[in-house]
């Protein structure tokens, strides 16, 4: 199965955030299954780790300005929440 792919933006110091714990953050699909869509924003319930290999998706880091990190981290996606519900 592929890998998955990922990005979001982080709006304090990337090595502050906290890996291996679970929380709360927006993530943007960058290859959604329905083509149509050029990307698709969620919000979800994850657990992050600055190695690329730890979880079985892809996540790239962008800072508030929208710069990329270059190093990918790894992501697990453990629940879509609907917070429109």
């Amino acid at each position: 199965m592929a890998k998955k792919e990922y990005d979001t933006f982080v709006l304090v110091d990337p090595a502050t955030v906290p890996e291996d714990q679970e929380m709360e953050m927006i993530l943007r699909d960058l290859n959604p299954e329905d083509n149509r869509q050029k990307y698709r924003s969620f919000f979800a319930k994850v657990k992050v780790s600055r190695s690329d290999s730890k979880y079985p998706d892809l996540l790239q880091v962008r800072l508030g300005r929208g710069q990329l990190q270059e190093k990918r981290w790894s992501v697990q996606v453990l629940q879509v929440v609907d917070k429109f519900a």
